[in-house]
C-alpha cells in the first residue's frame, strides 16, 4: 500500500470524438469522422486550450504538466496539421516537462495503408512529442473483430506494429476485450498468446459490457445477443491474469499489466503514469468535447452537444456543463473506491489526506498531528463491521497501513468499494 504520497503530477486529457466508424458495443462519446466538422472541432478545441491556460494563470493555479493523454473516438484519424497546431497550442500554453509521458490512441488500420505513409505518419508523431501509443486491438481473431464492429484485421495489428518499432517507439499498451458472445476463456488466452507476441511494455484486458444505445445492447434487448455468464468470465479473467503474471508483467491495477523492468522488486516503469492520475487523486485538465477534469479541488465536465461546443468557445466561453468543488468526503471516499483499483490499494496515510487537503471552508487539524488509521475509521464507522466481514472471507486485506483487494476481492470490487461512497 502506498503512503504518504506528496509527489502530486497533473496531466491533461484531450478528447478527439471522430471515428472511422463506430464499434457495436461502443457507448463512448464519439461520431463517424466522414463529414464531422473536424476542422472546426481543432479550431475550437485550441481556444479550449488558450482560455483553460489563461484561466489558471490568472487564478495563480497553474502547474507543470507530467503526463498528456489524446484518447476518443479515434485520434489516429486526424489531420497531421491540424493535430499538429493543437499540439504547439498545448506546449505553448501549459508548462509541459521534458519527461511528460505523452499518450495517443491509435486504432489499427487508421495510421495508413501504404508502408511509406504510415512512417511518415509516425514520424511526425514523434516530431510532436508522442512517445507512447495504446492500440486498440481487442482480439487476434478475423471474425470476432468483425463480430465486434472493429474496422482492422489481425494482420493489420501485426504490420502497425513492425512499423511502430521501426520508428522506435518503445512504449505502447495494446488492449484486449475478453468475454465477447460466443468466445470461449480458450478463445481468449488465445488472443493473449497472439498479443504477447508483440512484447507489449503494456496490456490492459477487459470483458465487454453490453451497454444501453449500443448495436449490441439493442440486441440483447431483443434477445439476440446473450451475454457470457459472470462464472465463465471471472474465471476467465483469473486466467489471463495468471498468464501475463507468468509472463513478466506487473499487475498493478485491475485491468492494467505493465512489463517489468529490470528490477522485478520496483514499480514497473511501463505503468500508465496518465491512468495512475485518476486513482491517485491527482489533478487534471479535460479538454474537448464531453471532457471531464479534476482540477483545484473542482470536478468539471464538458458539455457533450458538439454545437453547443463550437457556440461557446465561438463566444469565448469555456464550454462547462457541470462543476462540482469536492468536500473533504468526496475526497477521501473517491480516494478509497480509485485506490482499491490499484493492487497495492490505499493507505489511511493518503486517504485521510485527502480528506485534509478539501478547500470547503471546514477548519481541520493539521496532518502532521492525525492518527491516520483512527482517523479513517471514524469516518467509517458505519462500513467497518461489513468491510471486516470481507476481511474475514479473504476478499479484502486490512491492516495498520490500510486496505487493498485480494485477487477474488476484484471479483466483487464494486460491492467492496461501494461501502466507502
Amino acid at each position: 500500500m502506498t503512503a504518504g504520497n506528496m509527489d502530486k503530477k497533473r496531466g491533461i486529457y484531450i478528447h478527439m470524438p471522430f471515428c472511422v466508424k463506430k464499434c457495436r458495443y461502443c457507448a463512448f462519446l464519439s461520431f463517424d469522422a466522414e463529414g464531422s466538422p473536424r476542422k472546426e472541432y481543432t479550431d475550437a478545441l485550441e481556444k479550449e486550450i488558450k482560455l483553460r491556460a489563461a484561466q489558471e494563470k490568472k487564478n495563480g493555479t497553474d502547474k507543470p504538466v507530467n503526463t498528456i493523454y489524446i484518447g476518443g473516438g479515434t485520434p489516429s484519424v486526424m489531420d497531421i496539421s491540424s493535430m499538429s497546431e493543437m499540439i504547439k497550442t498545448v506546449r505553448r500554453s501549459f508548462e509541459v516537462d521534458p519527461d511528460a509521458e505523452f499518450t495517443m490512441e491509435a486504432n489499427p488500420a487508421t495510421l495508413g495503408r501504404k508502408d511509406g505513409v504510415m512512417l511518415a505518419k509516425l514520424q511526425a508523431y514523434k516530431f510532436m512529442g508522442i512517445n507512447r501509443f495504446s492500440m486498440g486491438v481487442q482480439s487476434m481473431d478475423n471474425d470476432r473483430l468483425h463480430f465486434l464492429g472493429r474496422i482492422h484485421t489481425a494482420e493489420n495489428v501485426a504490420r502497425d506494429m513492425d512499423m511502430i518499432r521501426r520508428k522506435g517507439f518503445d512504449n505502447v499498451n495494446l488492449d484486449l476485450m475478453f468475454s465477447v458472445p460466443g468466445e470461449s476463456g480458450d478463445d481468449a488466452l488465445s488472443d493473449l498468446e497472439k498479443i504477447l507476441e508483440f512484447g507489449p511494455e503494456h496490456i490492459s484486458c477487459y470483458s465487454l459490457q453490453i451497454e444501453e444505445g449500443t448495436p449490441f445492447g439493442e440486441m440483447a434487448e431483443a434477445g439476440e445477443l446473450t451475454e457470457v455468464p459472470d462464472e465463465e468470465d471471472r474465471e476467465t479473467y483469473h486466467r489471463i491474469c495468471r498468464r501475463l503474471e507468468d509472463a513478466g508483467y506487473e499487475h498493478y491495477e485491475i485491468s492494467n499489466f505493465a512489463k517489468k523492468g529490470d528490477d522485478s522488486d520496483s514499480p514497473s516503469p511501463y505503468r500508465s503514469c496518465h491512468n495512475s492520475l485518476y486513482w491517485n487523486m491527482d489533478e487534471y485538465i479535460g479538454l474537448g468535447l464531453g471532457a471531464s477534469g479534476f482540477i483545484n479541488g473542482i470536478r468539471y465536465k464538458n458539455t457533450s452537444d458538439l454545437n453547443e461546443y463550437l457556440s461557446a468557445l465561438s463566444e469565448g466561453r469555456l464550454p462547462i456543463a457541470e462543476e462540482h468543488r469536492n468536500t473533504a468526503f468526496d475526497n477521501i471516499s473517491e480516494a478509497v473506491f480509485t485506490g482499491l483499483r490499484r493492487r497495492e490499494g490505499i493507505s489511511y496515510e493518503d486517504a485521510v489526506r485527502a480528506y485534509l487537503e478539501a478547500d470547503d471552508g471546514e477548519k481541520k487539524a493539521p496532518a502532521e498531528s492525525c492518527d491516520f488509521r483512527n482517523f479513517f475509521w471514524d469516518i467509517f464507522a458505519e462500513a467497518k463491521e461489513e468491510a471486516m466481514g470481507y476481511a474475514g472471507r479473504g476478499l479484502l486485506i486490512i491492516d495498520n497501513e490500510g486496505l487493498k483487494l485480494t485477487e477474488h476481492g476484484i471479483d466483487i470490487s464494486n460491492s467492496i468499494m461501494s461501502l466507502f461512497v
